[in-house]
C-alpha cells in the first residue's frame, strides 16, 4: 500500500518572524475571504505563522497531527462538509484557552448566539477591512471580546432580556399574586384585603416591583409580567 498523501495545508508566516512562531488557524474555503484572512494575521505584532484550512475536516486533520497547538483561530461558519459552529466547539475542547473568533457573512442572530455558545470570543462580519479584523484579532488576544458593530445592537438587546429575566425569576409569590390582582383592576386596598395583608405591605411590595422591573408605574410592571407570561 502506498503512503497516504498528505494534507495540502497552506501555510504562510509573517515577515516579523522569531524563532518561535506563535499559529494562527484559519478555517476558511473561500479563496478570496483566505487571502483576507492571511493578510490580517501577518499584520499582527510579533512572529506568527498562519495556517489555512478548507473545511472541518481538514482543521481535524491539522490538530491531529502532532504540529503545534494553534494560538489563535479564525473560523468561517459556512464550511463545505460541517457548520463552523461544530468546529469551533471542537477548538474550544482541545484548546480551552485560545482566543477564537468567528470571520463570517453570516449575520443571523441564532448564528452569533450559537457560535458564543460554542465557545467564540469574536465575531467578525467579512465587510470589515483587513485592518479592522487585524485590530479585532489584537483586541483578542489582549483578552477582549470585539463584534462587528453591526451585530452590537442585537448583543445588547439579548442582554436587556437576560437582565430582565432574572428580574421575573426573583419575584415572590406575594409579588406576582400583587401582579395578578392589578391585572384585574383591583385597587392597592382591595389586593390587599384579598391577599390578607395591610395596605403598607402592598405598598412594599409594589417598590419591590418597580425596582426588579425597572418600571416606573402599575400599568409598565403588569404589561411587562403579561409579556413575559407569568400572569
Amino acid at each position: 500500500m502506498g503512503r497516504k498523501d498528505a494534507p495540502r495545508f497552506i501555510v504562510q508566516s509573517s515577515l516579523m518572524q522569531t524563532d518561535a512562531h506563535r499559529i494562527a488557524l484559519i478555517i476558511e474555503d473561500d479563496p478570496t475571504f483566505g487571502e483576507v484572512m492571511l493578510s490580517a494575521v501577518h499584520q499582527l505584532f510579533g512572529g506568527w505563522q498562519a495556517v489555512l484550512v478548507r473545511s472541518g475536516a481538514e482543521a481535524t486533520e491539522w490538530l491531529e497531527s502532532g504540529a503545534p497547538a494553534p494560538a489563535l483561530a479564525l473560523v468561517d461558519l459556512g464550511l463545505p462538509d460541517v457548520s463552523g459552529i461544530d468546529v469551533i466547539s471542537q477548538l474550544r475542547a482541545r484548546c480551552p484557552d485560545i482566543p477564537i473568533l468567528v470571520v463570517s457573512v453570516i449575520s443571523a442572530e441564532r448564528s452569533v448566539l450559537a457560535a458564543i455558545r460554542a465557545g467564540a470570543r469574536g465575531y467578525i462580519l467579512k465587510d470589515e477591512s483587513v485592518g479592522q479584523i487585524a485590530e479585532a484579532l489584537e483586541q483578542a488576544l489582549l483578552g477582549n471580546y470585539p463584534i462587528s458593530p453591526a451585530l452590537a445592537r442585537y448583543l445588547f438587546k439579548l442582554a436587556g432580556a437576560a437582565e430582565l429575566s432574572d428580574g421575573l425569576a426573583n419575584l415572590t409569590p406575594k409579588e406576582l399574586e400583587l401582579l395578578r390582582h392589578l391585572a384585574r383592576g383591583r385597587t392597592y386596598a382591595e389586593a390587599g384585603q384579598e391577599m390578607g395583608v395591610a395596605i403598607s405591605t402592598v405598598q412594599t411590595h409594589i417598590r419591590n416591583l418597580y425596582r426588579k422591573l425597572d418600571v416606573h408605574s402599575q400599568v409598565q410592571a403588569v404589561t411587562k409580567a403579561q409579556d413575559r407570561g407569568l400572569i
